[in-house]
């Protein structure tokens, strides 16, 4: 017996930005039906001026909101913790939720989603929960990858889906293993999507192991000084 589709709402900005983009595509070429999008507009947040500049990678030329248009895709500009979702999801007999970009979502939207909200966290869980994840696995000492979750009312927490390690190299540098992490949070779509269709029983994640918040200005620079040594450890594990 075929089971029945899972309907989707993703979670984007509302403007170019490279994830949002790149995930309604990504979806679209696995042939996973997006039935709604909500796209959160842009605010600022104060965070440590970044010591290296990864905006060039970042850059998009399109908006969510003209990709959604060409696909026939719902779009609602909403903030992401408005409990007008619940019309949404409703609307649209929404089960589960993706993010492609969004803030700490609130435990009351996440209960709106039978089948939960899924994460793709640049970072492996839960050793590396939090922001800045590539440079605090660096800086820790911790294997880099990505790691795709149920979320819940904790941050980085929730059920495990799967986790997935980044392969180095001796010619990889800090540009490079950003493009690797990004490029495998799409490579996990597919088979995190079939996880959750399938309905596998999924275990939780370790909430005990403090999270992160941004890295400041002097740790980047220790991050910078280390990278050579961290990519020649462990890069020779995975020979």
């Amino acid at each position: 017996m075929e089971s029945k589709r899972l309907k989707i709402i993703l979670f984007v900005y509302n403007f170019k930005h490279k994830k949002s983009v790149d995930f309604i595509y990504k979806l679209a070429e696995e042939n996973i039906c997006i039935d709604a999008i909500v796209a959160a507009d842009y605010f600022t947040i104060k965070r440590p001026k970044k010591v290296i500049n990864f905006s060039p990678f970042f850059s998009c030329n399109e908006h969510p909101k003209d990709v959604a248009n060409k696909l026939d895709i719902p779009y609602y500009v909403l903030s992401h913790n408005n409990k007008e979702i619940l019309d949404i999801v409703n609307k649209h007999s929404i089960d589960l939720g993706i993010i492609a970009g969004a803030r700490i979502l609130r435990y009351k939207i996440i209960q709106f989603f039978n089948r939960g909200i899924i994460n793709f966290h640049p970072g492996l869980l839960p050793e590396c929960r939090g922001l800045d994840s590539m440079f605090w696995s660096i800086y820790n000492n911790y294997p880099l990858g990505v790691t795709s979750h149920l979320i819940n009312k904790k941050i980085d927490c929730g059920k495990l889906i799967l986790k997935t390690k980044i392969k180095l190299s001796l010619d990889d540098n800090l540009f490079s293993i950003n493009k690797k992490i990004y490029n495998l949070q799409l490579a996990l779509i597919k088979p995190t999507f079939k996880k959750i269709q399938d309905n596998l029983e999924l275990m939780d994640l370790d909430d005990s192991i403090e999270y992160n918040s941004y890295m400041s200005e002097l740790f980047q620079k220790e991050v910078i000084k280390k990278i050579i040594d961290y990519i020649k450890t462990f890069s020779s594990r995975d020979e």
